[in-house]
């Protein structure tokens, strides 16, 4: 028999703060925050698969998600499950997809780039076609410098 848990309050989730070892904040229904060691908080769901293994999933980080948004998530998640949707795999489809239609990282940045420098003072950024070249972005994904 499963355990009755209390529902969080938004003070809770606030207040809660980091300790030597991670720990777990119920909220009921296989919600609850994760509260790092590093002070980072961050939304997990835990559910049966359609096919009855257990799942886990991530929505965001605390004050990104507030509590009544994570409750809203968890409650798509349940409907997606009771509808035989497995939300990880309509998770990483929709990724694949926006791969496929060409919105990767690369592109929404090269877009907001040319958006932006047209507001921008001359300089070397308005000459270049292309933003600086990143040495963290992967090299596949940089085609030529300015």
């Amino acid at each position: 028999m499963s355990r009755t848990t209390a529902p969080l309050s938004d003070a809770a989730c606030r207040l809660a703060k980091p300790t030597d070892r991670a720990y777990e904040l119920f909220n009921g229904d296989g919600l609850y925050l994760l509260v790092q060691p590093s002070g980072r908080k961050g939304w997990r769901l835990r559910y049966v698969k359609p096919d009855g293994r257990e799942g886990l999933t991530s929505f965001c980080n605390y004050p990104v998600i507030g509590l009544a948004d994570a409750r809203r998530k968890r409650l798509e998640v349940k409907r997606m499950l009771a509808d035989g949707i497995d939300p990880i795999k309509t998770k990483h489809q929709a990724k694949a997809e926006a791969v496929i239609k060409g919105r990767t990282f690369k592109s929404v940045a090269l877009d907001w780039h040319t958006e932006m420098s047209a507001n921008w003072a001359p300089g070397p950024l308005q000459e270049c076609d292309e933003p600086p070249q990143n040495p963290r972005i992967p090299a596949d994904w940089r085609t030529r410098h300015c």
